[in-house]
């Protein structure tokens, strides 16, 4: 009987010694964790030790690179943030998701499950709670930017005059998209390398104290480095194009009248009662930077061309806009080829056609690049088109005021269109994808 009572203690000891690990993260010294000497977030992990809001296990590690859960990773940033909340109760975590809850930091089923805590948090929903810790005015939906009711840049006008009402459900993808982007772009979330960004991938202990160490910065109103090409595939996933990460000082100008306030994901769909089409990405390259991850789409610059041809005439100092699309349905392949073509009326013309001086169509002869600007297959189906834009060497036609004179303005208006056409030009859907003014050109 002494025997099972003996078993019995040892197996109550072990079994409160994993549930206070869980609840409390038992505490031990940072000095002593023997398991983050060589880690590279150790600094993060002695600080966060140091403020209270996390501890290590009895055993003397703190377990780095073990995973987090929503419950654990909600407790650390209420009590990073130092929000009130009650004491603990039979389930530990609901007084710390309480607090979240009231503080717009986490918003419930909207979020995810709330009877779901226990399940390990991914790197999408972590940058989500972050950056609403790090700015509370970034509680709403609207604070996004986006609007209930908007009017797209569609020639020819629809049937409602290009009236687009949202649904709750797109301006929460919508929303969802700009909290993941602004974490990167502020700097609480980098990337791994390249463009992976890995929003499905799970938290661990490390990562989740640098990330409540970095949130802690941004809030006290710290200005991070941010991780660009994170940054861009995160802008990616949000609008579909990287385009304003890439190129700011073009596409989104703060001197000027930034276009990515303007941007509309559906301007990104061409639809008629023949054809439909819709672009999947606009990946904006910077052939000026071998670590673009997303050089590798086209070939080595010299074998690049524009306008009539003018290979190996492309400066490294251009972008290339390099746009996926899809032709979903098309019920008259002979009147509609399926291109996906584009138009500006922004730049002003030169003379000489081997000068790059606005967008021009991308040509290349190098192989396995044929497809660029190649027509969809029987006019339906997956195809790219792709053109060059100038950084330097053009001029952009100056502001005018209502009555069309000249105001001297700074800034210079700045449009790109994209647009299907039918044989002969007679039929046609135009959006107008980027617009706005930017301070980048030549006087």
């Amino acid at each position: 009987m002494k025997k099972i009572r003996s078993v019995l203690i040892g197996l109550l000891s072990v079994s409160l010694l994993f549930t206070f690990a869980v609840k409390n993260e038992a505490s031990a010294s940072s000095a002593s964790f023997r398991d983050i000497t060589n880690h590279w977030a150790k600094g993060q992990i002695e600080n966060a030790v140091k403020k209270g809001y996390v501890t290590g296990y009895p055993n003397g590690t703190f377990k780095p690179d073990a995973s987090v859960t929503r419950a654990q990773f909600i407790t650390m940033l209420v009590r990073a943030l130092g929000l009130e909340h009650g004491p603990e109760g039979s389930t530990w975590y609901t007084t710390y998701v309480k607090a979240a809850k009231e503080a717009a930091i986490y918003q419930g089923d909207a979020d995810f499950a709330e009877w779901n805590m226990n399940k390990e948090i991914s790197r999408e929903h972590m940058a989500w709670l972050a950056v609403r810790a790090a700015d509370e005015s970034l509680v709403t939906v609207e604070s996004s930017g986006i609007k209930r009711e908007i009017y797209t840049n569609r020639i020819p006008a629809t049937s409602t005059d290009n009236l687009v009402i949202r649904t709750d459900e797109f301006m929460r993808d919508y929303y969802e998209g700009f909290l993941v982007h602004a974490a990167f772009e502020r700097g609480i979330l980098n990337g791994y390398g390249g463009n992976v960004i890995g929003l499905d991938r799970m938290t661990t202990r490390a990562q989740a104290v640098s990330v409540i160490e970095r949130t802690l910065k941004v809030r006290s109103g710290q200005k991070l480095d941010s991780d660009k090409y994170a940054t861009a595939e995160a802008e990616m996933v949000w609008l579909k194009t990287n385009a304003f990460t890439m190129a700011p000082h073009i596409f989104n100008d703060p001197k000027g009248d930034g276009m990515r306030k303007y941007f509309k994901p559906e301007s990104l769909v061409f639809q008629n009662n023949f054809i439909t089409t819709e672009i999947n990405r606009i990946v904006l390259i910077d052939l000026d930077d071998p670590k673009d991850p997303y050089r590798k789409l086209l070939p080595p610059t010299n074998k690049l061309g524009f306008r009539g041809g003018n290979v190996g005439k492309v400066a490294n100092d251009s972008y290339v806009m390099y746009v996926e699309y899809e032709v979903k349905t098309n019920k008259n392949p002979n009147q509609y080829l399926g291109r996906l073509q584009f138009s500006t009326n922004s730049y002003v013309p030169v003379e000489s056609w081997t000068q790059l001086a606005a967008p021009s169509y991308l040509f290349t002869a190098d192989d396995p690049y044929l497809a660029i600007n190649a027509l969809p297959l029987n006019g339906k189906g997956k195809a790219v088109t792709a053109f060059v834009i100038p950084n330097s060497g053009y001029k952009l036609y100056p502001n005018t005021d209502d009555r069309g004179r000249e105001t001297n303005a700074a800034d210079r208006p700045l449009a790109i269109r994209l647009f299907v056409e039918s044989v002969g030009g007679g039929d046609y859907i135009s959006q107008a994808v980027f617009f706005g003014t930017t301070t980048h050109h030549e006087s």
